[in-house]
């Protein structure tokens, strides 16, 4: 489990190198947030597929987990 914080609002370079660090230390539940906005991204046993919920600006949850999944 990886919570991160960001005070500034991180660009998708940032969020993506985040949950590529956190999947290759093992992580499988990752949230990121910035204020109000929150994306949590986790890894299912059963499938070995990353899912994702949540939005920051125009960041979604699923389109940063379906990078995971490539």
């Amino acid at each position: 489990m990886l919570q991160i914080e960001y005070t500034n609002k991180p660009s998708v370079t940032t969020l993506k190198a985040a949950l590529k660090k956190a999947a290759a230390n093992g992580e499988t539940w990752v949230q990121l947030s910035w204020g109000e906005n929150q994306i949590t991204i986790e890894k299912t046993d059963g499938l070995f597929k990353w899912f994702g919920r949540g939005w920051i600006g125009r960041n979604g949850g699923q389109d940063l987990a379906d990078t995971l999944n490539k």
